[in-house]
């Protein structure tokens, strides 16, 4: 019998753009561990395979919430090229609340 186990599990995450994908990363200060291996994107203990648009991470709470912090600053970074595109301005309230204004 193994000595230890690692087990991972698979998440939907809805990321299509690895564009908008590596923004969020840098974001995060998170660039010098990341690789990128086609269409899949491993950084910190997760691969972001875009193709099928779901996450692979080892089983932990820690995973869990890089996870969580790489869906926010995806979501947020998404926010940003909207709110640009369109000219709106975009103000954050909080971690997760924010404004969009047309000019």
């Amino acid at each position: 019998m193994p000595c230890y186990e690692v087990r991972t599990m698979s998440v939907e995450f809805k990321a299509q753009h690895k564009d908008l994908l590596i923004e969020a990363i840098k974001k995060l200060g998170w660039e010098r561990e990341m690789r990128l291996v086609g269409d899949t994107v491993i950084v910190r203990g997760m691969r972001v395979d875009l193709k099928t648009q779901k996450a692979e991470i080892s089983e932990g709470r820690m995973y869990n919430d890089r996870l969580n912090e790489l869906k926010r600053a995806y979501s947020s970074a998404a926010l940003d090229r909207v709110a640009k595109r369109n000219r709106w301005s975009r103000k954050a309230k909080d971690k997760n609340k924010g404004v969009l204004r047309a000019f």
